[in-house]
């Protein structure tokens, strides 16, 4: 480990002259204090150093090329992305640095852009924003950038509960049923990208919600195909299987074997299930 960073941390051979002259600057002497400490393994130290050095001259290039790598071993995103970009404005003959720039931007764009989409949300434009979540978590091919989007999910999520409640409460329904769509498929796509095949059980509140805002909206046929997706994912989610019982019962006629497969599936009680397959028997004599 040490050796791979220490190719990152450059100390010229004028400063050594420097230094042996007794001409030692300001940042050169955090430039050596520096990798002292890094090659005592202490990188948050190598940190600060670096930054005074860039402090004292801000366009020390091998010292914001050096604090670029320590950030980014660090896990710093931000501090990565500025330094680098630093760098490569002081040394644009670098085309490794210029990668580096490049490919850091490219993220922090994508973090500017999730920001964007949480508040679009936040000011009721659901769809929009989780659609720019989805998109942008899709893409993702860098760890943090995944965790900050799965992080914005699971923050706006309620937000995108309250929003479906209060179209509900003002007899929006058609509204309140997109709104809870875009809540539930937001649950669908953290499970997917944590690789989990349960939803978080928080999704069954907005299962619940959903289907009441299709029964008051007399469209509980709407709700079919989102049950579905979330039983792709979950195939024992019990909130699901319920109200995709009902949707069952609501055809015309109603599909009893099916629903009491469902309600068998969610744990319904023994009674509650026998009593859908003797409608079912009866219904099949008819």
């Amino acid at each position: 480990m040490r050796r791979a960073i220490a190719r990152w941390l450059v100390v010229p051979i004028l400063l050594t002259v420097a230094l042996a002259s007794g001409c030692q600057s300001e940042t050169t002497k955090h430039l050596y204090k520096a990798e002292d400490l890094f090659e005592k393994r202490d990188l948050k130290g190598a940190q600060q150093e670096l930054q005074l050095s860039i402090q004292a001259d801000p366009n020390n290039a091998d010292a914001h090329k050096s604090l670029a790598h320590v950030d980014e071993y660090l896990g710093d995103q931000e501090g990565a992305a500025r330094e680098f970009e630093a760098a490569s404005a002081l040394d644009p003959t670098d085309q490794k640095l210029l990668q580096k720039a490049r490919y850091y931007k490219t993220i922090q764009d994508l973090i500017k852009e999730a920001d964007k989409a949480v508040d679009q949300i936040k000011a009721g434009q659901v769809a929009e924003g989780m659609g720019q979540l989805r998109d942008i978590l899709k893409a993702a091919r860098v760890k943090y950038l995944q965790t900050k989007v799965m992080k914005d999910l699971t923050d706006v999520l309620p937000v995108i509960a309250q929003q479906g409640d209060q179209q509900l409460k003002d007899k929006k329904f058609a509204d309140a049923f997109k709104t809870y769509e875009q809540g539930v498929a937001g649950y669908i796509l953290l499970a997917q990208a944590q690789n989990k095949q349960t939803l978080d059980p928080a999704a069954d509140a907005l299962i619940f919600s959903l289907s009441s805002a299709a029964a008051s909206g007399a469209t509980p046929d709407a709700l079919s195909h989102v049950l579905d997706e979330v039983l792709t994912i979950d195939e024992q989610n019990k909130a699901a299987n319920m109200e995709l019982a009902q949707v069952y019962l609501h055809h015309n006629p109603p599909d009893y074997d099916t629903a009491a497969d469902l309600e068998e599936r969610a744990g319904a009680p023994d009674a509650d299930v026998k009593k859908l397959r003797d409608q079912a028997k009866r219904h099949h004599k008819g």
